[in-house]
């Protein structure tokens, strides 16, 4: 008699199919395991971005960088 798996590469039994389900059942343990630290490292950082919303100080805007390279050559020349 032959054995069921030599017929047909994906059934139970057959090697092709228990490295398939070994690697499915790993793949979603790192898929559970990269959302719960994620979820995690969010929950951490959402409680800094409530803090830090203060309303910003009046700033001086700070010129325009092609400006500052012009200052620069006129003060050599």
């Amino acid at each position: 008699m032959v054995h069921p798996a030599a017929i047909h590469p994906l059934t139970p039994g057959s090697p092709a199919y228990a490295a398939l389900k070994v690697g499915a059942i790993g793949s979603i343990v790192a898929l559970r395991f990269a959302l719960t630290r994620r979820s995690r490292h969010q929950e951490r950082a959402a409680p800094a971005e409530q803090t830090a919303v203060e309303p910003p100080a009046e700033r001086q805007r700070s010129s325009h960088p092609v400006s500052r390279k012009k200052k620069k050559r006129r003060r050599r020349g």
